[in-house]
Formats: C-alpha cells, sequence, structure tokens
C-alpha cells in the first residue's frame, strides 16, 4: 500500500508541475518547490531534534545530502525541463527507465540480483520508451531529459537507501530528517545557481507568484511521496521500490486527462508504449 501511495503522490505533483509549466519559468518553479519541499521537513525535523542519535550521524548525513543533490535537485531539474518539453504524460514514461537504472546500479553498487523477471521487464520498459520516442516524440533534447531524470532517480536511490541503512535513529525519524538534509543541501546549491541564471537574463522574466501556486502544491505532494519513498527503502530492495514506484504513469494519465486534456499528448501509439511498459512492471510484480 505504501508503494502504490507514493506512485500517487508523485503523479499528483506531476500533473502540478505540467500545469505550472504553462504559465510559469520552469526554473523558477524548480526553486519554488524545493523552498517549499524544504521548509516542510525541516519544520518537521525540528520538532523532534532531540530525538536523534548523533553516534551514527556523519555517515547518515554523507548519504541524505547525496541522495538529495542527485534526487531533489538534479533529478527534478531535468525532469520539470522535460516536462515543460514534452508533457507530463510523455516526461512519465521516459522517467520510467528508472527501473532499468535501479536494476542496474543495485546490482552493482549494493549486489542486488538481476533475475529473469527482471530482465524481461526492463525489455519491455525499454520497448515502450523506444515506441514512444520515436513514434510520438520527435524532440530528442527532451528526450534525453527524460532518460536522464530516470538515471540520477535510481543513483539517488542507491544512496538513499544506505542513509536508511546506517540505522541512527527511528526509521520514521531517519525519513523526516534524510528528507530535509537532502532538500535543504539542494536548495543552496540551486540558489547559486539561479542567481548566475538570472544575471545572465537579466530582469526579462516576469515573475507572477499566482502562476507558481502548482509549484508550490506539487512540492507538497512530491515532498511526502519521497519521505515514504525513504521509508520504502528501508525495507525493500531499490530495483523493488522503483519498479513499483513507476507505475505512477497510470494514474498521470488518469489525472492528466481530467485537467491537462489540452495540453498532453493521447493517441493510439502513446498508450501501446504506456501498455508494454506497465505491462513490464506488472510481470516483474507477479509472483
Amino acid at each position: 500500500m505504501i508503494l502504490l501511495l507514493i506512485a500517487f503522490l508523485f503523479s499528483l505533483h506531476q500533473v502540478c508541475v505540467r500545469k505550472g509549466t504553462l504559465k510559469a519559468n520552469t526554473l523558477y518553479g524548480t526553486f519554488i518547490s524545493i523552498v517549499t519541499t524544504t521548509l516542510l521537513f525541516i519544520s518537521l525535523s525540528a520538532l523532534f531534534v532531540t530525538n536523534l542519535n548523533l553516534v551514527k550521524l556523519k555517515s547518515f548525513v554523507e548519504f541524505a545530502v547525496i541522495a538529495g543533490i542527485l534526487h531533489f535537485m538534479l533529478a527534478r531539474a531535468l525532469f520539470y525541463q522535460c516536462i515543460s518539453r514534452v508533457g507530463a504524460n510523455v516526461a512519465a514514461t521516459l522517467a520510467t527507465t528508472r527501473i532499468f537504472f535501479s536494476a542496474f546500479l543495485g546490482y552493482v553498487l549494493l549486489g542486488e540480483s538481476i533475475d529473469f523477471k527482471t530482465t524481461v521487464m526492463a525489455v519491455m520498459v525499454f520497448l515502450g520508451v523506444a515506441v514512444l520516442t520515436f513514434k510520438v516524440v520527435s524532440d530528442l533534447y527532451g528526450i534525453f531529459l527524460g532518460v536522464s531524470t530516470g538515471f540520477f532517480t535510481a543513483l539517488a536511490s542507491v544512496y538513499a537507501k544506505e542513509c536508511m541503512l546506517t540505522n541512527f535513529t527511528t526509521t520514521w525519524l531517519e525519513a523526516i530528517v534524510g528528507t530535509a538534509l537532502g532538500y535543504f543541501v539542494s536548495l543552496l546549491i540551486f540558489s547559486v545557481f539561479l542567481i548566475f541564471y538570472k544575471s545572465s537574463i537579466g530582469n526579462s522574466i516576469d515573475v507572477n507568484l499566482k502562476n507558481y501556486l502548482p509549484f508550490v502544491v506539487g512540492g507538497f505532494f512530491v515532498g511526502f511521496g519521497h519521505f515514504l519513498r525513504y521509508l520504502a527503502l528501508s525495507s525493500y530492495s531499490v530495483c523493488t521500490v522503483e519498479t513499483f514506484i513507476s507505475i505512477y504513469p497510470i494514474f498521470t494519465y488518469i489525472l492528466s486527462s481530467m485537467f491537462l486534456r489540452r495540453s498532453e499528448i493521447f493517441n493510439l501509439r502513446f498508450f501501446f508504449a504506456a501498455f508494454l511498459i506497465i505491462a513490464g512492471v506488472e510481470f516483474y510484480l507477479a509472483h
């Protein structure tokens, strides 16, 4: 149930981001989303700071910071740019390559096994991506952004797994503090980047705060999604977590058909690509 909820929260976040990118600047939207989640989890961490066991804190912080930078800043920035170029549905499908990357990285870095089911799943996922990218999407840079999102998301999960395995306090508190640390460092780095970016373009971007509200709402959804993801990684393998989370395109399709019909891609080829990817996930999960 927790993995299903994570997928649903990620879908809500994705639809919010797509609505935001229709009117607002994507980089500023990324910044606002990171600020929202950072403030949320720093506040939650402050409530329980006296409960922390500092003996193993150093290793925990290192893993949490690396995982946060990779996912909360780098992967998110790539994903938002991908959504702004190719739409929420296509971006969701491209980012599903995280399944293959998580299987590979889990095997290489964590010693997790790659069995027949994992191999079949990876093949079906990439067949789906091939159908989508070569038949529906002509934006090669958008494709690169989506696949890169999948890679850095999977790599971040490896470090998040290591973070949760340090066991320096209770699991739920580790998830809160780990999320807060990752977002805080990501915010600092992204803020510096944004300062230089803004100075290079001057004041050509009109910042209308109302247009950025979807990024704020999306920040709440994705923040709690990552909190639950950290909890899940303490109990399941990286490949299992990332595979199951990757069913979120199902929810995205449903939500986007309700709220983003005019700006999204809906045709038979697209749904065939989605079918291949989702079938691969289901095959992997089948007993």
